[in-house]
Parts: C-alpha cells; structure tokens; sequence
C-alpha cells in the first residue's frame, strides 16, 4: 500500500485520539493555573512543546512517569514514538 494513503488513515484513525488529547488541562492555552509537580521542573506542556520541536509531528499523549513525562508522538511520516523528558533538565532521553 502506497506510504502517502497509510498515513492518510492512520491520521484519520487517530484523529478521535488527538482530540481528547487537546482537551487535556496542560493543553489548554488560557489555562493558567496548572503547574508542575514538586517532583519537575518543566511541565507537561513544557516537555511536548520540546519533544515536538526535537522531532516534529503531532503529540498524541503525554503522561507523567517517574521524574518526567513520556511523551507520544505521531511523526509527519505515519510513525508513532514514545519518549521520556527528564523532568529536571528537560533532556529527551530515548
């Protein structure tokens, strides 16, 4: 199957996905109250804003684990990736 039509319903499949995932507080731009845990430095918007600029693409999710947060990411070519931001630093590490 061409590439260029994968991608294309990929995106539509997830589509549903990223739509909740926007409405998440940490998405929210007027949303001033939130702030990080005692445990991080950076925030959950603050750790996709840098995993999105590393890779570019669409991020699907992001969760809080351990001292960061784990970051999904769904790549301009149709691939999804996971990594972890270090809370502290803000370092992308795998």
């Amino acid at each position: 199957m061409n590439k260029a039509i994968l991608a294309i319903i990929l995106g539509v499949l997830l589509m549903p996905v990223t739509h909740q995932v926007s409405a998440l507080p940490y998405y929210s731009a007027d949303n001033h109250k939130f702030k990080p845990s005692s445990k991080n430095t950076i925030s959950a918007r603050q750790a996709a804003s840098i995993v999105q600029s590393a890779y570019g693409g669409k991020v699907l999710k992001v969760q809080s684990s351990g001292k960061g947060y784990r970051v999904k990411l769904l790549k301009q070519d149709g691939r999804i990736i996971s990594v972890f931001v270090d809370g502290k630093s803000g370092r992308i590490k795998g």
